[in-house]
């Protein structure tokens, strides 16, 4: 039987039309979330795809000094740069559903510290398959192209 070490999370959302509110459970934070004007909010904070986005970055970062501590690799800073293409065929109402709406996620990341190219190459296979969000995407068919560099 394998370990598991099983965390539940929690959020309430409350929407009285523009924005969000959003209040992590059991914690201080409260975070906002709206739409640009364009789109019918008021721009109060990010939308929720710039927040998925952004936890994908947080949890790359915070998988990396966990495989870094493990590998005992001295990482000063690492840049994560992301994009991921959404197809809004199923949000927009032009399709039954939003499955497979994510098509590719694009990773860049640039390791500083006293390491080598394949110690970074190393970290990062190790980091892309740990990521709970990045392997969340990777199972939902989105292709991921990821790239993981000394700087």
């Amino acid at each position: 039987m394998e370990n598991s070490h099983l965390e539940t999370f929690k959020a309430q959302a409350k929407g009285v039309k523009w924005p969000t509110n959003v209040t992590i459970t059991d914690t201080e934070w409260k975070i906002q979330i709206d739409e640009p004007v364009e789109d019918g909010g008021l721009n109060s904070g990010p939308n929720p795809m710039q927040f998925f986005i952004a936890s994908l970055g947080g949890c790359q970062n915070e998988q990396a000094q966990v495989v870094a501590e493990e590998l005992s690799l001295n990482i000063e800073e690492i840049d994560i740069n992301l994009e991921i293409d959404l197809d809004l065929s199923g949000f927009m109402g032009m399709s039954d559903n939003s499955d497979g709406s994510y098509k590719t996620v694009r990773l860049d990341a640039l390791v500083s510290g006293d390491v080598t190219d394949e110690q970074v190459k190393t970290l990062g296979q190790k980091v892309d398959a740990r990521c709970p969000i990045l392997v969340l995407l990777r199972t939902s068919g989105c292709k991921i192209e990821s790239s993981w560099n000394k700087k």
